[in-house]
């Protein structure tokens, strides 16, 4: 319980600069004592700034992000269920692309061999802690200009380095979705998932169930570049799963 508390207060702040702990008491339960102990957490873990009688958002970057440390905290076992079920999608032996992200960090925790590519350090890192000792898939990192918050490669370099690669699939997510297809919050960084899609015959895109109410700047991609969508079945996003479906996405509901 302690840790949804904590994962509700980040959610609270990314919509508010600043929460009293008197607010915080209403908005997730608990009392005084205990929601200070979650302010606390927060505060030691870098993902929020513990201040005097309450606590405070981060800055985010310029493009409107949050840094990856404190989205990969959010919903953290659901998206370990996601990535576990997203499996069944991975060719024995083949060719597969990862974008970077919170939760297709959780495929590099179950992939054993084949060929990965990449544009994440942090799922390299993975790779790395479970194969210092040999075996393991053969991992490509492209180069470019790494986002320090987002945990990505993206610019020229990178781009071009993708286009000379095809994989059986590529595994992403996205910032948020409408009725006509993803949303991210950066031209720049949504070229790299693009040339990735662009090169795999299989598209699975991967959203916990946050992503249905969140919105971006720029369009990601249409619904019909989408092949499949792993999801959780939360009642309140039912609705969105009847528009997708019309889209011609194959909904794996977990």
């Amino acid at each position: 319980m302690s840790k949804r508390r904590e994962e509700d207060l980040l959610k609270h702040l990314e919509s508010c600069e600043f929460l009293t702990t008197e607010q915080a008491m209403k908005l997730v339960g608990g009392s005084a004592a205990t929601v200070r102990r979650a302010f606390v957490k927060l505060a030691e873990s870098n993902l929020a700034r513990r201040m005097h009688g309450g606590i405070r958002r981060l800055p985010k970057g310029g493009d409107g992000s949050l840094p990856f440390v404190m989205r990969e905290r959010w919903f953290e076992e659901e998206k370990a269920c996601l990535a576990e079920r997203a499996m069944e999608f991975v060719p024995k032996g083949g060719v597969v692309f990862i974008h970077g992200g919170s939760t297709t960090l959780k495929l590099a925790h179950h992939i054993r061999g084949g060929t990965v590519i990449t544009d994440s350090i942090n799922i390299c890192g993975v790779f790395m802690q479970r194969f210092s000792s040999g075996g393991g898939p053969e991992v490509l990192l492209p180069g470019g200009t790494l986002d320090m918050r987002g945990d990505a490669l993206f610019g020229p370099r990178t781009e071009a380095a993708l286009r000379e690669y095809r994989a059986d699939v590529v595994f992403f997510s996205a910032r948020g979705m409408d009725d006509e297809g993803l949303l991210d919050i950066s031209d720049a960084l949504v070229a790299t998932v693009r040339q990735m899609v662009r090169n795999s015959a299989l598209r699975v895109m991967l959203a916990d169930h946050s992503k249905f109410r969140k919105f971006g700047l720029t369009q990601m991609m249409p619904w019909s570049q989408v092949d499949v969508l792993v999801t959780s079945n939360h009642p309140e996003n039912r609705p969105w799963f009847e528009m997708i479906k019309k889209h011609g996405v194959k909904l794996v509901l977990v």
